[in-house]
């Protein structure tokens, strides 16, 4: 009888795994193993103790720890240092809320704040866009993002901005687009954030996550200079803080 309850659970959890890959869900999916192969290894070494195996017995609870509490297993990740199984960055101002898709590179974002909240950015009609603009060009960090969600998904916005609601671009003599380049990283917890970590990341997940991320939103390639200066920012914080920790 035992048998036939231990082959139910293999038969839920492959198709759990199985369906989170089907989505799409590899981050997930890479998690959920963690604590499979980690209990596997546990239970595998707490028989092996009752049986009078102890070096085995250590071999395999070892492991187990290793999997469940560092997430690795040897050279095998199993999601170590990501604090989102969808593997995202979060970069938040007053207004607004953006997320920066790693494997992508997709720049989402929702109003948190003011006449739009609540509003998927993606949902704004020209018009709309075009009064949150209007709305939020006091706050610098919020126009600034939003200008980066724009950049990313709304291609030729100035362009349409000035032609249709009399925008002044950076071309126009003695005038200004409202624009702010300042970016500004306020603490080691919107580091992570930035960086899509999770807290007490090693000194190599912070600079894997760095290089990832820049090739996404590096200006050479087309991102956005605001995101990458806070993605520097980020970094430089957060190795700053683990050197200081040595």
């Amino acid at each position: 009888m035992i048998w036939v309850v231990l082959a139910g659970i293999v038969v839920l959890v492959v198709a759990y795994l199985g369906s989170l890959y089907i989505q799409g869900e590899i981050r997930q999916m890479v998690r959920a193993l963690r604590w499979v192969v980690g209990g596997l290894l546990l239970a595998g070494g707490a028989f092996s103790g009752l049986r009078g195996q102890l070096f085995l017995a250590s071999l395999l609870g070892a492991g187990g720890v290793g999997v469940l509490v560092r997430g690795r297993l040897g050279p095998i990740d199993f999601g170590s240092g990501l604090s989102s199984p969808n593997n995202a960055s979060t970069v938040t101002s007053h207004y607004l809320s953006m997320r920066l898709d790693h494997e992508t590179g997709s720049v989402s974002g929702r109003v948190q704040a003011g006449h739009f909240s609540g509003r998927d950015l993606v949902d704004l009609s020209a018009e709309e866009c075009w009064a949150f603009y209007i709305e939020i060009e006091d706050d610098a960090d919020s126009l600034a993002l939003y200008e980066s969600w724009l950049d990313a998904n709304r291609s030729g916005w100035r362009e349409y901005f000035a032609s249709e609601f009399g925008m002044r671009t950076g071309d126009d003599e003695g005038a200004g687009n409202h624009r702010s380049d300042a970016a500004a990283v306020n603490g080691i917890d919107e580091a992570y954030e930035i960086l899509g970590l999770a807290p007490g990341a090693s000194a190599d997940a912070i600079r894997s996550a760095h290089r990832k991320l820049m090739k996404k939103v590096h200006p050479d390639a087309g991102g956005s200079a605001f995101l990458a200066a806070k993605i520097n920012l980020a970094k430089d914080l957060l190795l700053s803080a683990a050197q200081s920790k040595r």
